[in-house]
């Protein structure tokens, strides 16, 4: 695995402490707590009691691979006809809501890769057949947005 970034790790991630956990080594939330800065003396993390309780089953796993997701769709929307283009935007906007879609389309908000799926089948659907539907991708972690 690469260098690790605590400064990634979003406000408010619960983090993990379990010693003995057989996924720790792969699990977001372990990692997370091994790099965490000496800056933040409290972090918000499972308790005990809670890591008893699944008996080893633990429903808060995050694993540490990494989703590919798109940034920006502007490219696609140059190549929409006019006829389609209003009923494009309008089913994207109903799916992510107004503000999310503006951003997701400039490439301020990464695409997760179901919505990636949801906006290549509308385009098709659109009539619109494309080697590659989004401006960009990135490799992150999926902490589970």
């Amino acid at each position: 695995m690469e260098t690790f970034d605590y400064s990634q790790v979003p406000y408010g991630f619960g983090l993990c402490a379990s010693a003995d956990c057989p996924k720790a080594s792969t699990c977001l939330r372990h990692i997370a707590l091994e790099h965490a800065p000496v800056k933040y003396p409290f972090l918000p993390t499972l308790t005990p009691q809670k890591l008893q309780a699944m008996k080893g089953k633990c429903e808060y796993y995050r694993p540490n691979k990494t989703v590919r997701y798109a940034k920006g769709f502007t490219q696609l929307l140059n190549s929409l006809t006019v006829s389609v283009s209003d009923t494009f935007r309008c089913r994207l906007i109903s799916h992510f809501g107004r503000k999310n879609y503006y951003l997701a389309r400039k490439g301020d908000w990464l695409i997760k890769p179901a919505d990636q799926q949801y906006i290549i089948r509308l385009a098709k659907e659109c009539g619109l057949q494309l080697d590659d539907y989004f401006d960009d991708y990135v490799d992150r972690y999926n902490w589970g947005d």
